[in-house]
């Protein structure tokens, strides 16, 4: 099981629920070294898509990047 650490303050995140996830363009390269000890922001904050997502509201979808449609797309 993969672990998953606050881009915050790098604590250790044990619930996923309550997690923010964000585009990485907002770390603006600041993201905390991720540590052992628990997250204790009142909201922990991931950059990135959720786990198992490729993408994320506000990030583009994979295959539909400038223009490009996933395979299969458009045949009939």
């Amino acid at each position: 099981m993969e672990q998953i650490h606050c881009h915050i303050c790098g604590g250790f995140i044990g619930d996923e629920r309550g997690v923010a996830y964000r585009l990485p363009v907002a770390a603006n390269g600041r993201i905390a070294e991720p540590r052992s000890a628990l997250c204790e922001c009142d909201t922990p904050v991931v950059y990135g898509p959720p786990a198992g997502h490729m993408s994320s509201p506000g990030m583009p979808a994979m295959g539909f990047v400038r223009g490009l449609r996933p395979s299969g797309a458009g045949r009939n």
